[in-house]
């Protein structure tokens, strides 16, 4: 089997694992400890191809429970032998990650990636559904690697546990699906646009200044440092009720795409970010007392 991953230098200590379906992952290599933030679809032996990149002991953060980023963290408890790594997961998440984890519906979802054609080899490969206790990553967190840390914030919106990291040495956040071109805001677990907005302004404020480039977990790693912001503006839009609208499926779901974008989620007016969301979910629902 042909590898499922690659691996692409950001800087010198930070690595990019792109999947044969888009999926980004980052290995962040410190003088004493790596950190690995996400692990895809749980096939491909991913471990084996981080072990390729480093021999320090490894720790792994997921951005988020999504069938795409977190379904490979079984490989990584050590029930096959290898050194048990900690593994972090935001446990507002814990349900999603439950919901997604069977083979069927990971196999589905590659399917649907790539048109329909399995890799070959790939089939073999997938994880099969494990029970996992993830330790609770929190807003706040900072993983101290020897020269180079991760810290930790939350971003609800995409998901109810979806986190951010920043990588303040290097001035980079890693924004994963919290935002970037295509942000699904759409699905059951989804916050409203309302909510995400909030949240958005939140964590532009507490870290101004602290990051010049901005990093996502689909397709392309870079972004610009404005990305929140753009995402910003692209909220206030669906909330005046000015957005184009444009008809959205997938796996089922409806929605529709805020700005009008290319097949690679390249904004036609030239513009980053961008939000795929439902019309049940832009504003914050009324509490009654």
């Amino acid at each position: 089997m042909a590898d499922f991953y690659r691996a692409e230098k950001v800087n010198d200590r930070i690595t990019a694992i792109i999947s044969f379906t888009g999926e980004i992952m980052y290995l962040v290599n410190g003088s004493e400890r790596s950190l690995l933030i996400d692990t895809c679809v749980g096939a491909g032996n991913l471990r084996d191809f981080v072990e390729r990149l480093t021999e320090k002991p490894l720790t792994v953060l997921l951005t988020h429970g999504h069938i795409d980023h977190a379904m490979g963290a079984p490989e990584f408890t050590g029930n096959d032998g290898k050194p048990e790594c900690e593994i972090y997961m935001n446990h507002a998440d814990t349900e999603i990650y439950l919901g997604m984890n069977s083979i069927e519906n990971r196999k589905g979802y590659v399917l649907a990636g790539l048109g329909g054609q399995m890799p070959e080899g790939l089939e073999e490969t997938f994880l099969p559904p494990a029970p996992m206790t993830f330790k609770d990553l929190k807003d706040g967190d900072r993983f101290d690697l020897g020269g180079i840390s991760v810290e930790t914030y939350a971003l609800p919106g995409h998901t109810p546990g979806t986190m951010v990291m920043l990588i303040p040495e290097e001035k980079i956040l890693i924004l994963g699906d919290a935002c970037n071109n295509a942000t699904f805001l759409f699905d059951k677990n989804s916050l409203t646009v309302e909510e995400y907005r909030e949240n958005l302004i939140q964590i532009q404020n507490r870290l101004e200044g602290r990051f010049d480039t901005t990093c996502l977990c689909h397709h392309v790693i870079w972004a610009s440092k404005d990305m929140i912001r753009s995402v910003i503006e692209v909220c206030d839009t669906i909330m005046k009720d000015q957005a184009d609208d444009v008809p959205f499926n997938f796996m089922g779901q409806q929605a529709f795409v805020a700005k009008k974008a290319n097949e690679y989620f390249n904004r036609l007016d030239g513009s980053e970010g961008n939000i795929i969301y439902s019309k049940e979910k832009i504003r914050k629902k009324e509490v009654t007392p």
